[in-house]
């Protein structure tokens, strides 16, 4: 039984849920301090300006394209170059996602569900990490999430969903799952000849996803189908290595064992809306749940590295079907309670029963990021870096060589830039962050690969600029990076090595390559 509340008292209670996870989200990730967002928020940015100032993508940037955050984080870095805007636009969106995903739950089993999924999604370290990153996940949940509210109306607004799911597909790929799930339901309803609302088949303008995709690209780098080749690509310059399939199931058993409590309150969630006919939630909950683990299968098999993140819309799947569990449960336990306490059918009741479901959300989500000391330390450490690399900005700027002559033509959008161009060395997380801050083309910024180093044989060139950090690349403290971490200048195989700005203790280096001796 679903206690309707009157829509003013609702909009109240919407707003302040609001107005309080998006509190506790910008406490956890501190957006107006650091402006933390990671390189592939960067590099949405970097396309941004290339496609405005009508140019190709100049060499290969390993992020797969998101339109939606090359439109909202390009014009957001245009008004504040801190970063400011960017992060808090994803903390934001991440908390109106929260906001609509507890009043789906309400819609599918009230008020209790509600309470669970705000409490247990506000702490779900995935959820709040992907905000820290800037990351396209919080943009896509909440327009999964007004889809799901548009569909959960007593007259459905399937053009409106469809809308809604194309938006959230120029965001995340998993949403070609959520359609792919609603193409099936709608093709089994006109097998088995169950009538269908003449507007359902609206719903299928999500699809308009992938011309917008191809679009972007196009304008992009020239290829309409650049997107399904970046990750491939990537797989292919790091010497073939990804995670093998076994890895891979390995990765997302672990993953669910971690969601236990979760996993299995969501388990009995799923079976029930699937008994009542509840076809909007179960198909949400199939589509980011088990399909997302099976396409991370299929992304092995096709020797495509498969990240741990991959999995995060796995635990936004798993706490909105616990809480469809515990919503019902704790409506059903009020429902036969009251005949002998009526004040539970009142005010008191929902209270109760509120709090009965925040409780088991906070008891069942592990971490609980806002009471994990562990969880927020991670979480706030995206914007600890960003801030670190920040403070060294200047520094490179104010000792960027002149850029070498760019090459005859750009090696492009899936070509590596000649090591001999290059001006500046960065660590890889900071590759696109840094082009966008200094302004560099592809072509003179590169991330300086260790293991390849030689000097006696120009690599990396002299005249170049190398900034090695430990915290960025663990890789900076093996034997192949010792010849850079210097304080004093240094002649290495003919060339002379000279710090430009190092902190041992910090980890970080600063210094130039010179002629020799």
């Amino acid at each position: 039984m679903v206690h309707p509340r009157p829509t003013l008292a609702r909009a109240a209670v919407v707003g302040a849920s609001l107005a309080g996870v998006g509190g506790v989200l910008v406490w956890l990730v501190g957006p107006l301090t650091g402006g933390p967002a990671s390189g592939d928020a960067a590099s949405s940015v970097l396309y941004f300006d290339r496609i405005v100032s009508g140019r190709h993508l100049e060499a290969f940037l390993n992020t797969s394209p998101k339109p939606l955050l090359t439109v909202v984080y390009g014009v957001l870095h245009a008004i504040d170059d801190q970063w400011r805007l960017v992060s808090l636009s994803a903390v934001l969106a991440t908390a109106v996602g929260i906001v609509l995903a507890g009043e789906a739950a309400r819609r599918t089993a009230g008020v209790a569900a509600a309470a669970f999924a705000i409490v247990a999604l506000t702490g779900s370290a995935a959820l709040v990490s992907e905000a820290s990153w800037a990351y396209g996940l919080g943009w896509a949940f909440a327009f999964w999430m007004a889809a799901a509210l548009m569909l959960l109306r007593p007259d459905p607004r399937h053009g409106l969903a469809g809308a809604f799911l194309a938006i959230a597909g120029l965001a995340r790929p998993e949403t070609l799952l959520v359609l792919g799930v609603a193409l099936v339901i709608l093709c089994g309803a006109v097998v088995t000849r169950r009538p269908l609302p003449p507007t359902a088949w609206r719903i299928l303008i999500g699809f308009l996803a992938i011309p917008g995709l191809c679009l972007h690209d196009f304008l992009l780098t020239g290829d309409p189908l650049w997107w399904l080749a970046v990750a491939p690509h990537a797989v292919q310059i790091n010497r073939g290595l990804s995670r093998s399939l076994p890895s891979t199931i390995h990765l997302s058993a672990a993953r669910l064992l971690s969601l236990s409590a979760l996993v299995v309150e969501a388990t009995v969630g799923g079976l029930i809306t699937l008994r009542r006919g509840q076809w909007v939630a179960a198909a949400g909950l199939i589509a980011l749940g088990p399909l997302v683990i099976v396409e991370t299968w299929f992304l092995a098999l096709r020797h495509i590295e498969v990240l741990s993140h991959y999995l995060h819309p796995v635990d936004l799947a798993v706490s909105l079907g616990a809480a469809i569990f515990v919503g019902t449960l704790i409506t059903q336990l009020r429902d036969r309670c009251t005949p002998r306490l009526p004040q539970l059918a009142g005010p008191l009741g929902t209270l109760i029963a509120v709090t009965a479901a925040a409780a088991i959300a906070i008891g069942s989500t592990r971490p609980f990021a806002p009471l994990s000391v562990g969880a927020r330390t991670t979480i706030a450490s995206e914007g600890h870096l960003d801030a670190r690399a920040a403070r060294l900005v200047p520094v490179l700027r104010a000792n960027l060589p002149d850029l070498r002559p760019a090459p005859a033509q750009d090696p492009g959008p899936l070509g590596a830039p000649d090591p001999r161009a290059i001006s500046l060395f960065v660590p890889r997380q900071r590759l696109s962050r840094t082009a966008v801050d200094l302004g560099l083309p592809l072509t003179a910024i590169a991330t300086l690969n260790v293991t390849q180093v030689n000097l006696a044989k120009g690599y990396p060139p002299v005249g170049s600029l190398v900034y090695l950090d430990a915290k960025f690349d663990p890789a900076s403290l093996g034997a192949a990076a010792a010849p850079f971490r210097v304080d004093v200048p240094t002649v290495v195989d003919g060339v002379r090595i000279v710090p430009i700005q190092v902190d041992a203790t910090a980890g970080y280096w600063i210094v130039r390559i010179t002629a020799g001796p």
